[in-house]
């Protein structure tokens, strides 16, 4: 260790050459050994300073290191960190409904607002981690709530093969009745029933004047238990009103009066037609026969308008002759009051997007094969062809099918 002396000349080393204690300038080092003892004691006096100064940075240094810590760990808990997820199966019991064309993330939001999961991120995570997501189908389904988005995602795959009510398209409302009486272990009528007690509850919209008909959305709903008739009915209500929203707009460019009226028209094409990829041609001959004062003088001439008000197939000279039905479409021009059946996509696609044609006729012949005729001759010819193959008479001078 040196000696005192020589720990005195090192710290001279150290000092500021020609600066007093109070900062000033010394013309010439104070060399002697009271001199070298004053800057001595200024040197610990500076020492305690400079290492209380350094104490205090260390200590701020030290804060803020554990504060960014704190702020890190948020922000990766925030960007990086697994979403906010339930545990476990779930308890009790309520009813999401899945839209049509939902995404991932659009089936979370529907089960985060029912209490079903508890984020968004936390289902479509799991929804893109399991590979029979895409399979999930729309509709309602009853699921249990504050269940983990692992499990939810596989309830909505696990239900695709469950209790569902599949309705086509072209139904009519009694025969959609009836399968709902069916699907819930009804006796036959309940649902007829209900739908007549509680129709100004159901959802219609005012253009429908208490006619449920074409309103009965066809496609899939799951079945929960305990469901009750209205609470299908609301839903294929819902689906159809959501679905018609906008049609008037469209209504006037093909030549309709409203959104009502391509309902209407999408409801015998459905009801008409065996072929989807006929419908087009059908929703043009429609329009032609509307539109046209000679021949037909814009009745459309259509059985199933007739057949769908009498609840029958067969048809006799009294019933086409009687011009009080608002359905006989041979003696009253125009379309009918109201839908004749609860119509799909295609048919509806059809009426706003009808093919490019002069045709004034029509017939299905089969299920795969509707002709087209644009004179009333080669449609006879298309009509006797048909009543031959179907086992009945041919009436020339009214041009349809009748009993032998």
């Amino acid at each position: 260790m040196p000696a005192e002396d020589e720990w005195d000349d090192h710290q001279d080393d150290y000092a500021a050459d020609g600066e007093d204690e109070q900062g000033g300038f010394l013309g010439e080092e104070d060399n002697s050994r009271e001199g070298k003892k004053k800057r001595k004691e200024k040197g610990k006096k500076a020492g305690r300073r400079n290492g209380g100064a350094c104490l205090l940075v260390a200590l701020v240094l030290m804060s803020g290191v554990a504060g960014a810590g704190w702020w890190g760990y948020g922000f990766y808990q925030d960007h990086f960190g697994p979403p906010p997820d339930y545990v476990g199966a779930g308890t009790g019991s309520v009813q999401v409904q899945i839209k049509q064309g939902s995404s991932g993330g659009q089936m979370g939001l529907a089960l985060k607002e029912a209490g079903v999961v508890k984020s968004v991120e936390a289902f479509t995570k799991a929804f893109d981690k399991n590979p029979k997501s895409t399979t999930i189908q729309w509709g309602t389904y009853s699921m249990p709530k504050e269940m983990s988005a692992e499990a939810a995602v596989q309830n909505l795959v696990d239900a695709n093969g469950g209790n569902k009510l599949i309705l086509q398209e072209g139904l009519t409302s009694a025969a959609t009745y009836a399968k709902i009486d069916e699907k819930l272990q009804l006796p036959k009528g309940t649902t007829a029933g209900v739908a007549k007690a509680q129709i100004a509850n159901l959802g219609l919209p005012a253009y429908a004047n208490g006619n449920i008909e074409g309103f009965l959305w066809p496609t899939r709903y799951s079945i929960a238990d305990g469901m009750k008739p209205e609470d299908l009915l609301k839903d294929m209500v819902k689906n159809a009103t959501e679905r018609y929203a906008g049609l008037d707009a469209e209504a006037s460019k093909i030549g309709l009066k409203n959104g009502y009226e391509v309902v209407i028209e999408a409801s015998i094409l459905q009801a008409e037609g065996n072929n989807p990829a006929d419908f087009a041609k059908m929703a043009k001959t429609i329009q032609n026969r509307l539109a046209d004062d000679g021949i037909v003088k814009h009745r459309l001439g259509m059985d199933t308008t007739l057949q769908y008000s009498l609840g029958r197939k067969q048809l006799d000279k009294k019933d086409i002759d009687d011009g009080s039905n608002k359905y006989n479409t041979y003696i009253n021009p125009g379309l009918p009051p109201g839908p004749i059946s609860n119509p799909g996509d295609d048919a509806l696609k059809a009426v706003l997007h009808p093919a490019d044609g002069k045709w004034l006729y029509f017939i299905a012949m089969s299920p795969t094969e509707t002709r087209f005729a644009e004179t009333d001759k080669e449609h006879a010819a298309n009509v006797e062809e048909y009543c031959k193959a179907a086992g009945q008479a041919y009436d020339k001078a009214r041009g349809h099918c009748t009993t032998k």
